[in-house]
């Protein structure tokens, strides 16, 4: 048998109906290891893989949820900046895991808030919120 690029010798000591019994026992063994490591290579190829990268998020965008555009900078930082350029609000945010971790600091408590990412475009993306609603940033630069 070859096992890991070896080969290795099994030694069987049963005769007769017993080491038929062995045989098939083992040659069983063989199909099911097989068949587990062909379901976990086909596995581990696709459950570890980001849909979108983080520059898909970064820029200027308009939320349904507020007025003010937010800014998502590459370096992890995000800012409500108003026209005159003043922050209204400034946080970081992280995407991983199919979800956007936005953080800030409101009344000197730091809150956190995953949001499921839904669907990315260059022109939009969509995120699932706590409460089951759906907020679209539509792209403004």
């Amino acid at each position: 048998m070859v096992l890991w690029g070896r080969n290795v010798e099994v030694n069987l000591c049963c005769g007769g109906a017993q080491g038929e019994k062995m045989h098939g026992i083992v040659k069983s063994s063989k199909v099911v290891l097989a068949v587990m490591l062909v379901l976990l290579a086909a596995l581990s190829g696709c459950s570890d893989k980001e849909a979108y990268a983080v520059s898909d998020f970064v820029g200027k965008w308009k939320s349904s949820r507020v007025s003010t555009p937010i800014h998502l900078y590459e370096n992890g930082e995000w800012e409500f900046k108003a026209d005159d350029g003043a922050v209204q609000q400034y946080g970081v945010w992280q995407y991983f895991d199919h979800k956007i971790l936005w953080t800030v600091r409101v009344n000197d408590r730091i809150s956190h808030d995953w949001n499921l990412v839904l669907s990315v475009t260059p022109k939009e993306f969509q995120l699932r919120e706590s409460d089951g609603s759906t907020t679209i940033f539509s792209r403004l630069d």
